[in-house]
């Protein structure tokens, strides 16, 4: 404040001495040039040219501007273009979420030349013409892209297996993901688009090489790996099959039976999983190490397929099979199935007695168990045959009672 009223004051005093000094002489000019003449004072003279000099400055400001590329006014209009295309970028945004494809692609089309980043113009408008099934305009709109940032390799490789996945080109999908998947080897959405892939292709060796770090990673959680692991272990189990009509050696077959159930650890948890598995054993003959299989899971976890299974198991430890079931009885006293396999197994050593009784207690748990045929082909061999006519007999309504309601024949 005090610099400017002391600025003030000089200013004052200055013109003050400027107005003492006209007052007393003006002083005289006289310009003549080819026959013009102008007289003025000295003090006219000196305000008219400081004014000229004020005007040239001006007009030579004007024409730098007007005259560089590189000037303000360009940097004007730049930034007019600029928010205009910034404006056509976001509507283009908003018309992609919307779903109007055709409009969204030419809004960032032309747009992505204008923005300071073209590369996120360049990739939503290849989304927008797939959604179209414009299928050669989104790989040049991806072409685009990479030539606009070359640096971004791996943002324009995602969007492009993207795409390549919804347009069901599942090779080309899975060579784009390979490549991301060296540049990013634990990116979890490549994992999974590549999962994706696997399982379109029917790849299922490919994706058994994912699980262990699906797993690790925690990626899928248990509903998913194991359903991943059931479709895998479903497929691959059938080409082994088909390997056994073929007439290779069982023990070849068995052996790669159980590297593939190794390898899906996640299977051990599903009852089904676990009963195929111990079936396909049995199958191939190893009745030995689906013995000692089914043991080893039901000390784990309690499964009535399982111990059902086990009763169909061959071998010539029919005696310690007995032995490990009635051991069982012990903490499963209410398994009408796992009577059922004592009655066989007793059978199987010819404990007639013994089998009726473990038949009896599996029918009291269960009428309708299969021990219901087994006493009465056991009862009928044992000279019983009222008993089992009648065991015939009751097994015959509970089939009837099984039956649709038809209409029958009235006499």
């Amino acid at each position: 404040m005090r610099k400017l009223l002391f600025l003030l004051v000089i200013m004052m005093a200055f013109g003050g001495v400027l107005g003492l000094l006209m007052r007393q002489d003006s002083g005289y000019v006289l310009l003549a040039y080819n026959g013009v003449t102008v007289e003025t004072s000295i003090w006219v003279l000196a305000a008219a040219m400081i004014i000229t000099l004020f005007a040239l400055s001006w007009i030579k400001r004007i024409l730098f501007i007007a005259l560089r590329p590189s000037n303000s006014l360009a940097k004007v209009t730049g930034n007019l273009a600029q928010k205009r295309a910034s404006r056509n970028t976001i509507r283009g945004m908003l018309e992609l979420v919307g779903g109007n494809w055709n409009k969204a692609e030419k809004l960032l089309t032309n747009s992505a030349e204008k923005v300071p980043y073209p590369l996120i113009n360049y990739i939503s408008a290849a989304y927008a013409a797939s959604e179209q099934d414009e299928h050669e305009r989104s790989k040049a709109l991806l072409r685009a892209a990479h030539k606009s940032t070359p640096e971004a390799e791996f943002a324009i490789g995602f969007a492009q297996s993207q795409i390549q996945i919804k347009q069901e080109h599942y090779e080309g999908a899975l060579a784009s993901l390979l490549r991301l998947q060296k540049l990013k080897p634990k990116h979890k959405q490549v994992l999974k688009m590549l999962v994706t892939v696997y399982t379109k292709l029917k790849d299922w060796d490919a994706l058994l090489t994912l699980t262990p770090m699906l797993k690790k990673d925690g990626i899928f959680d248990e509903d998913n790996m194991l359903e991943l692991e059931k479709n895998a272990f479903l497929a691959l189990l059938d080409k082994i099959k088909f390997r056994n009509k073929l007439g290779q050696n069982s023990k070849e077959l068995v052996s790669d039976v159980e590297r593939l159930w190794n390898k899906l650890d996640t299977l051990s948890q599903d009852d089904r999983m676990r009963q195929l598995y111990a079936q396909t054993l049995i199958h191939f003959g190893d009745n030995d190490k689906a013995e000692q299989f089914i043991r080893n899971s039901l000390g784990q976890k309690w499964s009535e397929s399982l111990i059902y299974e086990y009763g169909n198991v061959r071998q010539q430890t029919a005696k310690k099979q007995l032995t490990h079931c009635e051991q069982w009885l012990k903490k499963e006293p209410s398994s009408a199935t796992l009577y059922l396999v004592c009655g066989r197994l007793s059978q199987s050593l010819m404990l007639w007695g013994k089998a009726r009784d473990y038949y009896e207690q599996a029918l009291s748990l269960d009428a309708h168990n299969e021990a219901l045929a087994e006493l009465s082909r056991l009862l009928k061999a044992m000279g019983d045959t009222k008993a089992s006519q009648e065991l015939m007999m009751i097994n015959l309504n509970q089939a009837s009672e099984q039956l649709k309601p038809l209409p029958l024949p009235t006499h």
